[in-house]
């Protein structure tokens, strides 16, 4: 059939003309320079020269093309074409992985992101490249907003290296710039991980896979070479010049380790992962660490990936069954007293092992475990060792000091009174039992008192008397004592009885007692230790009923000035059934004066007494008393 008819708005317009010349005198309509045709560049005048060349810039900078777009009161300010590649919008056009020689094609969809018609247009690329690129589109014209233009790259490049250009629009809104980025091939190799640690019990072996991932499209051999020595740091730039040196120099090990095994020459393909296997089986059980150097071959692409260095930590260890604690202490313990811990056995193994705790004669019937057999499960898969926690019971006594004797060793007290015993753990299916050590100090929780027995003698009802008791701790652990329930005529100080004593320390309380009637007391004050010992001491004394009254026995004077004098009165009774003879002393220098001092009184009989103060101290001796209390020189009293 005949081709269909193209439509008369689908032709292109040749005559369309989008950039108006900015002086329009010096261009005709076929593009030559106007005025006389033959006048060439050279013809002009330097002055010409100068405008021509200003109005080029002009031009190139969009003068006279460019203007605001303003919409609804809001200006138009960004991105006025957006790229896209099938669909999906791009920050930058990349050619990626190219080889010099062939041609590549991309189109990109520019889609109208402004709020108003706009348009643009394509301004020429850099010198550098532009011979290596061919852009054409069909020019739309006005575009509506949302309005797509199609773009067709064609890339033909000439040399094998990155280029980082933008493709430069011209667009009403003002310039806009699409980032144009063309990749190599590149030979991008790293590792999962550079450091690869190998747990394995003695008669096992472990194969761990070194993981090479390839993010370039070159195909790179790789070598794994050990090293003779580990480079001083493990800084980057330290490992760099390590292994360089290596490489120059030749400073590899000359027998490499036979207990790692692996392939010595592979390749990492191009966008995939490659897995080297790494087997170690021990020969005898410790601890090394192998360094291995990543090696491949220089100058395959710019950038490239760098040499590795992997490190392999293998340990190697005797049997499944072990104990976390090579010693089991628990330090300082008194006698008569329980204590409980746990004890952690662990499994390398691969299955579950069965395995006992056995108490040895001389600790029999002190020590037990719970339970006393448990199957221990093995490591799980990221090599984390299984774990069953048995439950140890102490109950220490005097006799296991002598039953233990041949494993007595001296104590942090230096003193033979600390005791290191081997416990065996049987696991039926290994051939070596497991020990461990078992450490305790013992000691005495025993408090000792100066007095049992404290008699307080005959105390006059509502008066009270005190006797001091001492107190000391004979052991080797700090010890709080304390008086919970006492008689309500007895009180304790200091503290109301509750102490904390050090090892070896002695403290002196003060028993205080007070009656409350004229009879006979005989009662236990018990005192109670941290360990909930008891140590009962016993008290006896007599209350005695008081033979005369006073009306009152505390006194508060006035005031009173140097040389004046003050008089209080207050009588005394004979509350008993037979006169009374009495004495009052009055302390010296007191200024106190008593009247009478000896008086005798009948039963019954009320005596009046009377008490004279007169301040003791001169004005001038009081004046300086005042002043050293008060830290300053006080006036003279006139």
């Amino acid at each position: 059939g005949e081709p269909a008819e193209v439509p008369e708005a689908s032709k292109p317009r040749l005559d369309e003309t989008h950039a108006v010349p900015e002086f329009t005198g010096l261009w005709s309509a076929d593009g030559q320079l106007g005025g006389s045709p033959k006048k060439s560049w050279n013809n002009l005048s330097k002055l010409e020269q100068r405008y021509m060349e200003e109005a080029l810039t002009r031009k190139k900078a969009g003068y006279g093309w460019i203007e605001k777009q303003v919409v609804g009161g809001r200006e138009f300010k960004g991105t006025a074409f957006v790229p896209s590649e099938k669909g999906r919008d791009v920050t930058a056009i990349v050619f990626r992985d190219f080889e010099p020689g062939k041609v590549y094609k991309r189109k990109v969809t520019l889609t109208n992101a402004s709020l108003a018609f706009n348009t643009f247009k394509l301004l020429d690329l850099p010198d550098t490249v532009k011979d290596f690129f061919e852009i054409s589109y069909t020019h739309p014209g006005a575009m509506s907003p949302g309005m797509m233009c199609d773009m067709h790259i064609r890339f033909e490049p000439k040399i094998n290296e990155d280029l980082i250009e933008r493709i430069p629009l011209l667009c009403k809104t003002g310039p806009q710039h699409i980032p144009l980025r063309c990749l190599t091939k590149k030979a991008d190799v790293t590792a999962k991980t550079t450091d690869i640690d190998f747990d394995v019990i003695m008669g096992e072996f472990q194969t761990i896979q070194l993981v090479l991932i390839n993010h370039g499209a070159l195909d790179v051999p790789v070598r794994l070479r050990q090293l003779a020595s580990l480079p001083e740091d493990l800084t980057p730039q330290s490992i760099a010049a390590h292994l360089a040196a290596a490489e120059a120099e030749g400073l590899y090990a000359e027998a490499p380790e036979p207990t790692l095994a692996y392939a010595t020459d592979s390749t990492a393909a191009n966008y995939a992962t490659t897995k080297v296997d790494l087997t170690f089986t021990p020969s005898a059980p410790g601890e090394t660490i192998i360094p291995l150097h990543v090696c491949m071959p220089k100058g395959l692409s710019v950038p490239q990936s760098p040499d590795m260095l992997v490190l392999v930590r293998a340990r190697a260890h005797e049997v499944p069954i072990y104990v976390m604690h090579e010693t089991l202490d628990f330090r300082c313990c008194c006698l008569g007293q329980t204590y409980s811990q746990i004890i952690p056995v662990c499994n390398r193994g691969k299955v579950a092992l069965k395995a006992s705790l056995v108490v040895s004669k001389e600790l029999h019937g002190f020590v037990s475990f719970s339970p006393d057999m448990a199957y221990v499960q093995a490591r799980d898969r990221s090599g984390k060792a299984g774990r069953f926690d048995f439950k140890m019971r102490f109950e220490p006594e005097e006799k296991l000091l002598r039953r233990c004797k041949d494993y007595l060793v001296e104590g942090p007290t230096g003193l033979m009174d600390t005791i290191e015993i081997p416990v065996r753990v049987g696991v039926p299916d290994q051939t070596l039992p497991v020990h461990f050590k078992f450490r305790v100090q013992l000691t005495t929780g025993q408090i000792t008192f100066s007095q049992e027995e404290v008699d307080f003698g005959e105390v006059t009802v509502m008066d009270s008397v005190s006797v001091k008791v001492g107190v000391t701790n004979v052991g080797e652990l700090p010890q709080r004592l304390g008086f919970p329930s006492l008689p309500r005529e007895v009180t304790v100080q200091p503290n109301t009885g509750f102490l904390s004593l050090l090892p070896g320390e002695q403290r002196f309380l003060e028993l205080i007692f007070c009656p409350h009637s004229d009879i006979h007391y005989d009662f236990a004050v018990t005192a109670v230790a941290g360990s909930n010992t008891q140590y009962p001491i016993q008290c006896k004394a007599t209350g005695v009923a008081a033979t005369v009254e006073f009306t009152c026995t505390n006194f508060q004077l006035r005031a009173c000035a140097p040389t004046d004098r003050i008089q209080q009165s207050f009588f005394c009774t004979n509350v008993s059934k037979e006169a009374a003879s009495m004495e009052l002393l009055v302390p010296k220098k007191s200024g106190i004066k008593l009247s009478p001092i000896v008086a005798t009184l009948e039963p019954g009989q009320t005596g009046r007494f009377q008490l004279d103060f007169c301040p003791p101290y001169r004005p001038e001796q009081l004046s300086q008393m005042l002043s050293t209390l008060t830290g300053r020189r006080g006036s003279m009293v006139e």
